[in-house]
């Protein structure tokens, strides 16, 4: 029997082959742990950045006319609550994927949706708290306007003042970063002289930024924490020179544990090229997706409550779903951003317990989602 199975996928410059990846890691899974006899049917639309109201209709259209067993989808967050109030209202499940940039709201969270993400904002969270603990109490947070605009510095500050620390400075990039120079910037290191500094960027403006600290005389001096995208990904072209920078997040490729070597082992094998985060949540929500499918090859309309109390091993680590039913993993990862004559890798320095962002939702409850409506970060 057919497990038809809904893919909404939007297109993204900083990972051009978004839709492709997150399919093979889907497919790696899905081919392998689905129940015997049951094949999985995939029909897969793009929905550009993942805004427009025409992901409504496309969500009806595969629950009405393709009868789908379950969606997976990106969705920005100007759509977020009436799309999953479509598959609350029809009492179909969804998996929505996104990064997590934005804290998740009691609106945008329903019995018949899984929030699938990497927690970014509750690495940072994290972020704060290790930076405090172990770099110094006086902080400058630096900033994309893009990425700004998601709930990262907020989050991290929170952290980072829980543990004694205070930022004195906060610094947005203009949005034109193409021919901006950074100068404010560097001024502002050197009038508040912080002890750390917290950094918010990504993709080529997150290039830009290195290349810029990297020629200051603070690089190497003091150290810089990053969200986990200004040092995955796209730093594997050549050397910035720069010094003294880690990173938090709950994963990490340079993570010698047997679940994500044998992960990206068979992914280059089958594919002939190393997995990025898309492909690692493919392959985690086939993970999820596998174990809410009876063995007769029904789909469990509430895959939360299937869930429940289950834990998954990922190449992340242990996965679970909270009472939200976003995923989170039971620890994070603090990584070190270091090149190797071949290109950057994150190795991980020392771990912190994922308990630290527990009880989060209600501290950031009313925190506006005032930043840009894209899926984090997929522009």
């Amino acid at each position: 029997m057919n497990l038809k199975i809904g893919i909404l996928l939007p297109r993204s410059d900083m990972f051009p082959t978004l839709a492709m990846d997150f399919l093979n890691g889907l497919k790696m899974v899905l081919s392998k742990e689905l129940p015997e006899g049951v094949d999985p049917e995939y029909i897969v639309e793009s929905v550009g950045n993942a805004v427009d109201e025409s992901m409504l209709k496309i969500a009806e259209k595969l629950i009405l006319q393709e009868n789908v067993a379950v969606t997976l989808a990106f969705c920005g967050s100007n759509r977020l609550a009436e799309f999953i109030t479509i598959f609350n209202n029809y009492k179909k499940p969804l998996v929505r994927i996104d990064l997590g940039g934005s804290v998740l709201k009691q609106d945008e969270w329903g019995p018949y949706v899984l929030h699938h993400t990497l927690n970014v904002w509750q690495s940072a969270y994290a972020a704060g708290i290790y930076a405090a603990k172990n770099l110094g109490k006086k902080g400058m947070v630096i900033s994309s306007m893009y990425d700004g605009g998601y709930h990262m510095a907020t989050t991290f500050n929170t952290g980072f003042v829980s543990e004694g620390g205070s930022v004195v400075q906060f610094y947005v990039a203009p949005m034109d970063y193409k021919s901006e120079t950074y100068e404010a910037m560097i001024q502002g290191i050197a009038e508040s002289e912080p002890e750390v500094i917290y950094a918010i960027f990504s993709y080529k403006e997150a290039q830009k930024v290195f290349d810029v600290l990297a020629k200051s005389e603070f690089n190497g001096k003091i150290p810089i924490v990053t969200i986990p995208l200004m040092t995955d990904e796209s730093f594997l072209d050549r050397n910035h020179e720069i010094s003294n920078v880690i990173s938090v997040a709950n994963w990490s490729f340079d993570d010698d544990n047997e679940i994500m070597t044998n992960f990206k082992s068979a992914y280059s094998a089958a594919h002939n090229d190393t997995p990025n985060i898309m492909a690692l949540l493919g392959y985690e929500v086939g993970q999820s997706v596998a174990a809410c499918v009876s063995s007769e090859g029904i789909m469990a309309a509430k895959m939360g409550e299937s869930l429940q109390n289950k834990k998954i091993t990922t190449p992340r680590g242990t996965l679970q779903y909270n009472d939200r039913n976003e995923s989170l993993i039971d620890s994070f990862k603090v990584r070190n951003f270091e090149y190797n004559q071949t290109g950057y890798h994150n190795p991980v320095i020392a771990t912190m317990e994922g308990s630290v962002a527990e009880s989060l939702y209600e501290a950031f409850e009313e925190l506006p989602n005032a930043g840009w409506q894209n899926p984090y970060i997929c522009t």
